[in-house]
């Protein structure tokens, strides 16, 4: 339990108030939901609970039934509560009831003892809140948990109304905003699904989120979301990455943000209304000079410089946007790939300088992470920087061989190894519809 102890830590440096514990490594949060923990399991999660109220945090312990759950059913019922007691009983006070990501249908019996999915859900968490003695932080995730999921639209969907109808006004509904992954969240987004809701929503922000794709990592700051939000919510919770080191700058950020606008209560955050440039020297800062404890340090010597930093998170920033780093290098890699028989040789030579630079760059990048001092970071991030270091090499020589085709080069193509191109099928699939 060590790397999960040192989370309420850094929470409470960046002025975070609230850990919501749903990790998909734990079976008996979802698929085993129904099995008590055993005692061995049972000290470790009040042990996080401990360090998590010693540290001033709300620790909030979810459980998604969805999957399997017969709503109408006493004895899943009962298993629910029995669960959910004991978590209580190692003084948790706070709880979150998921319905995410499931399937609409209903059995049966639970077609005949309810008028509609979302009137079962909504009976289910509602006796649950009751059960728990009404406490002050109890969160339900709808299965329509943002706009584009709604049918046939947020303020028309049957689903959200009933929600927003017969669920206790006591109880926070979770919201994604516009989409799973919202580039942008703003009041007036939130307006119409607060009116359908009856109460402002919580937003789970998937900003940062990569468990959709195991190739993805994001880097960048917590961004696109004023501060002015504060006041049109119940709260807000951060979904980061999976790999703990690479949740440092957004969750960071994130404390910034929730800071600035409680000091302030309006106008953006500093780190996010600079320039892009100004905002990656100001993450570069944070990250290279952090003081909160670190697992691993050995083997390595040499800290990463800032300038290092600025490059890393350029090259893995956000799910919407990349940094300028690797938008130099996608924009540099296509104009070559378009300009390679339609400029002056010394034209396009220049540019394919730039873009080797860069290549040479990133390989150097991955040398700095590999004798980095932080080795958790290391073990955490290395997997997306060695693949991307590969993919560059395979760019370097395809752009040398294009600077050769004008002297009348052949490009030699040879069987390639399965390990060359990611993603199986899927990823055949998506070069297809390319």
């Amino acid at each position: 339990m060590q790397l999960i102890l040192i989370v309420p830590f850094r929470m409470q440096l960046w002025n975070l108030n609230t850990y919501l514990y749903g990790p998909k490594d734990d079976l008996k949060h979802r698929l085993l939901w129904r099995e008590v923990y055993s005692a061995e399991e049972e000290a470790q999660l009040k042990a996080l609970v401990c360090e998590a109220e010693s540290r001033g945090l709300a620790f909030v312990y979810a459980l998604s039934p969805g999957q399997d759950i017969v709503f109408s059913s006493s004895c899943d019922l009962t298993l629910l509560k029995r669960k959910l007691r004991q978590v209580s009983d190692l003084g948790c006070q706070a709880f979150a009831l998921l319905f995410d990501d499931i399937d609409h249908s209903m059995c049966q019996s639970d077609t005949e003892a309810f008028s509609s999915f979302a009137h079962a859900q909504v009976t289910v968490a509602n006796e649950i809140f009751h059960f728990l003695g009404e406490p002050p932080v109890f969160l339900f995730c709808p299965t329509e948990y943002c706009s584009s999921f709604c049918t046939p639209s947020v303020s028309k969907s049957p689903y959200l109304l009933t929600i927003g109808e017969d669920l206790l006004p006591g109880i926070s509904v979770i919201w994604t905003g516009n989409k799973v992954i919202s580039r942008e969240l703003s009041p007036e987004s939130l307006a119409e699904v607060q009116s359908v809701l009856r109460r402002p929503p919580l937003i789970w922000d998937n900003l940062h989120a990569n468990d959709y794709d195991s190739r993805r990592v994001f880097l960048g700051p917590f961004k696109g979301r004023p501060p002015r939000l504060r006041a049109h919510l119940r709260g807000l919770l951060l979904n980061p990455n999976c790999e703990f080191e690479a949740n440092f700058i957004p969750l960071h950020t994130l404390g910034s943000w929730y800071k600035e606008g409680k000091e302030e209560g309006k106008g953006e955050n500093p780190v996010m209304s600079q320039d892009l440039k100004d905002g990656e020297n100001q993450v570069s800062r944070i990250f290279s000079h952090e003081k909160t404890p670190r697992r691993g340090l050995c083997s390595g010597s040499i800290p990463l410089s800032e300038a290092q930093v600025r490059l890393l998170v350029g090259l893995y920033y956000l799910p919407h946007e990349h940094g300028p780093p690797a938008q130099n290098l996608l924009q540099d890699l296509t104009w070559l790939k378009a300009n390679c028989h339609c400029v002056s040789v010394e034209e396009w030579r220049d540019r394919a300088g730039r873009f080797l630079a860069a290549c040479d760059d990133v390989a150097l990048l991955h040398s700095a992470v590999v004798n980095s001092i932080n080795r958790a970071l290391l073990y955490d991030l290395y997997p997306y920087i060695w693949d991307l270091r590969n993919t560059l090499l395979v760019a370097k020589a395809f752009i040398c061989w294009l600077g050769e085709t004008s002297s009348g080069a052949e490009l030699h193509v040879v069987e390639a190894e399965p390990w060359v191109f990611k993603g199986g099928l899927s990823g055949e699939v998506q070069v297809g519809i390319i």
